[in-house]
């Protein structure tokens, strides 16, 4: 039998993909799952996609508007958020409701929009789009 590829799906990967200062976040909710499969002698789960976004990719931007951001890191935050804009897998819903609920959620208003605009402005105008009431320059 040919082995599986490792996938964290798709917020997961796309994180491990953009910021691989949140590896070490990532492997800590793997093996925390992997331990309580362990403890409860059943099979792992995968790990929740909100997870990802509250706990690997969350700490990294939080500050986005309020602080001045590694410019790089903030053009890695704008193609995360272009990646989730743009899946179409089985579970697009579910990543849709991370990416508003878990990522952009808080990261609101005109410091945001500012730091935003000079890395990525079409990126504005994808997120009103999907998430009419988000990044609201007001």
């Amino acid at each position: 039998m040919a082995a599986q590829p490792w996938a964290f799906g798709p917020v997961g990967d796309l994180a491990w993909q953009h910021f691989p200062e949140a590896r070490e976040q990532i492997a800590d909710l793997v093996c925390t799952e992997l331990q309580g499969a362990i403890n409860a002698d059943r099979m792992p789960q995968p790990v929740d996609q909100f997870e990802y976004a509250l706990h690997a990719v969350g700490p990294l931007i939080r500050d986005l508007g309020l602080v001045e951001l590694d410019p790089d890191l903030v053009r890695r935050f704008c193609l995360f958020c272009r990646d989730l804009l743009g899946y179409t897998g089985p579970d697009e819903y579910e990543v849709s409701h991370v990416l508003g609920m878990y990522v952009l959620d808080g990261l609101d208003g005109p410091p945001v929009v500012r730091v935003i605009r000079q890395a990525d402005p079409q990126l504005i105008e994808l997120v009103r789009a999907r998430f009419p009431r988000m990044w609201a320059e007001e």
